[in-house]
């Protein structure tokens, strides 16, 4: 089985604020520049609820743009506590280490770090990054770059927007003044909150207390989990008439032995017979199809072999050798007409073949579609076409004080729901023979291509049409003065911040309970965002003369999307993954659309249907404000 990838969009934000602490080394030389040299992350596993994190440290991995252009330096991750500048940073490869250069400021705040800093009181260095692409790495599988054994997840496209220095540490492989060489690292446990539709994570630091390790228990437990092992294994291979030395002396668990002597005894009692012509036929299709992908411009990471001898060749040519192939026959002396006809008809492997490229042109260009919804709304899944009802309780009422008689109160708990729905959505198209006459490869790629990209283009449309369409939920529109998330502020950083009070001030169903919810994107029509970009990525508030801290600086997501048509108009939304707004619901849970095809009588060519089971349904109100520049 080949490793999964989790994969986002590449301009995805993660809204994930992960603090993961680093232990530092001795403080290297200080100049009298107030400059330090850092290690600020490695590759070093950090234990999540969810499996082993790995940042890899290759070139293509990481983008380093955002740290080197806009990056500072803080304070224990606190954006109001800026400590210096990053005076450079680069990927060291061979101890796949990120290392940078930073300068403290000489304010009375920066001051007192830089002593501590300066005397080794303090020595953590932590680094604030995003995801954007994971690989998960199945329990005895390797990644694909070969380096890692699973299980782990493993960060293969990430981004580094601030570093900390920090006070309690949690990877000791990097730090301030950290020299070269690699030490022994300890396991690290964090408690981690996921979003498990949109593969995002809000990392929460807790300190444990570290338990005291009785070293001669530890060995004794080890001598005997090694004299049982042995044991089994040897039961084991004895009841299989199989050598167990290979197995002990390898270090092999008794799990993984169990499957090797499965897989031996399978091999041995295989049936001899072997079909050839139908492997050849396999072959040839996976040839042909990732050769003719090729050709028309679809990327193949791991082509099958031959791939490239179907490269160069016309589909008519393409045609005729399925016919020789499958039906054993001379294509001499036909025409165009007969065999296109023989090989639409007469076989499966040509429909097949142009089937398979059109569906990777489809796919590959539904997940390239420039598309933003995806970014802030939940997902979610139906496991039919009838309405689902997603629930919701409200908070709890205070406890109350117990008199003499010892009654106790009984407390009313509220209930709200709505309901999520899936239709079908489709349209159908056809490869005409005169475009498999003509080799026209263009109208084989593009026709999937852009009708793969419509359907995603439909669902970002869907989703921000109930922005605009402002429908009711609980009572209200969903944009109402009653749900208090109705504002008139501008785009500033006062303005944000009433907006931002006023979504932490929204209650739970009972009225009783604040959710002090926090945003996490800024959502705008086209014409404000680079007036949003500069707001959120300043360090500075823009508005002020003096050097004002920002609070919002790093905090938010800008998106920024043309189907919002109104230019004055912007919203600011929280992490789908703490209070959903709108779902994007699947059937299934099979979120990308499907394609089928026929050759039918009343088609010159091979016909396709392209077919989407999906929904965009409103969820709540509370997770998300709207304000109007006046």
């Amino acid at each position: 089985m080949e490793p999964k990838t989790r994969t986002r969009n590449k301009n995805e934000p993660l809204t994930r604020d992960f603090h993961g602490e680093i232990s530092c080394r001795e403080a290297g030389e200080e100049q009298e520049s107030r400059t330090f040299d850092l290690s600020l992350s490695s590759e070093e596993p950090y234990r999540r609820w969810f499996g082993t994190e790995i940042l890899l440290h290759e070139a293509d991995a990481i983008d380093l743009a955002r740290l080197q252009e806009i990056g500072v330096m803080l304070f224990n991750h606190d954006s109001d506590k800026v400590m210096g500048k990053i005076l450079s940073v680069e990927l060291d490869e061979g101890e796949h280490k990120l290392r940078a250069v930073v300068q403290f400021d000489e304010d009375d705040e920066s001051e007192k770090i830089y002593q501590k800093v300066k005397n080794g009181t303090l020595k953590g260095v932590s680094v604030g990054y995003r995801v954007d692409s994971w690989e998960e790495v199945l329990e005895g599988k390797k990644s694909q770059n070969g380096r890692f054994e699973g299980p782990c997840y493993i960060a293969t496209a990430w981004t580094p927007y601030e570093l900390s220095i920090v006070s309690i540490p949690a990877d000791p492989t990097v730090g301030v003044g950290r020299s070269l060489e690699n030490t022994d690292n300890e396991e690290r446990n964090g408690d981690v909150k996921m979003d498990e539709n949109k593969n995002t994570a809000q990392a929460e630091p807790e300190t444990e207390a570290v338990p005291q390790v009785n070293e001669a228990e530890v060995k004794a437990a080890a001598v005997q989990a090694e004299r049982q092992r042995v044991k089994e294994i040897d039961s084991l291979c004895r009841q299989f008439d199989v050598d167990s030395a290979k197995f002990i002396e390898d270090g092999t668990t008794v799990e993984a032995a169990r499957a090797a002597v499965l897989e031996q005894l399978a091999q041995q009692r295989k049936p001899q017979q072997v079909n050839v012509k139908a492997d050849e036929m396999d072959k040839f299709r996976a040839a042909a199809i990732d050769g003719l992908a090729m050709r028309a411009g679809l990327g193949i990471e791991k082509p099958a072999a031959g791939a490239d001898e179907f490269r160069g060749k016309r589909m008519m040519r393409l045609a005729a050798e399925c016919i020789e192939r499958e039906k054993n026959a001379s294509t001499r002396n036909m025409d165009d007409e007969t065999l296109i006809r023989e090989a639409l008809t007469g076989t499966g492997a040509f429909p097949g073949i142009l089937s398979n490229v059109a569906n990777k042109s489809m796919a590959q260009a539904y997940q390239e579609a420039s598309t933003t919804y995806q970014l802030w709304t939940a997902k979610g899944s139906n496991s039919d076409f009838k309405q689902a009802t997603r629930y919701r309780l409200s908070e709890a009422g205070e406890l109350e004080k117990i008199g003499e008689s010892g009654e106790f109160k009984h407390d009313e708990i509220k209930e709200t729901s709505v309901t999520a729905g899936v239709a079908t959505y489709g349209k159908s198209f056809s490869l005409t023979r005169k475009a498999i006459i003509n080799d026209d490869m263009g109208a084989l790629k593009a026709l999937p291509s852009i009708h793969g990209a419509a359907c995603r283009r439909m669902v970002n449309k869907m989703v921000y049409s109930i922005l605009a369409d402002n429908p009711t939920i609980e009572g209200a529109a969903l944009f109402h003065a009653s749900h208090g998330n109705l504002q008139t502020q501008g785009l500033t950083v006062a303005g944000l911040g009433k907006i931002k009070a006023a979504m932490a001030k929204q209650k739970n169903i009972a009225g009783k309970a604040f959710l002090n919810i926090q945003p996490a994107y800024l959502i705008v029509p086209v014409d404000l965002e680079v007036e949003a970009a500069q707001l959120i990525n300043s360090v500075v508030d823009p508005s002020k003369s003096n050097a004002t801290v920002n609070p919002f600086a790093n905090k938010l997501s800008v998106i920024a999307d043309p189907e919002l048509s109104a230019d004055n108009v912007f919203y600011m939304a929280a992490a789908p993954g703490l209070v959903p707004t709108i779902e994007v619901t699947s059937l299934n849970g099979n979120e990308t659309p499907i394609m089928e095809s026929a050759v039918q009588f009343d088609t010159l060519g091979i016909k396709w249907r392209i077919y989407y089971d999906v929904g965009v349904n409103l969820l709540d109100f509370r997770g998300i404000q709207k304000s109007t520049i006046s």
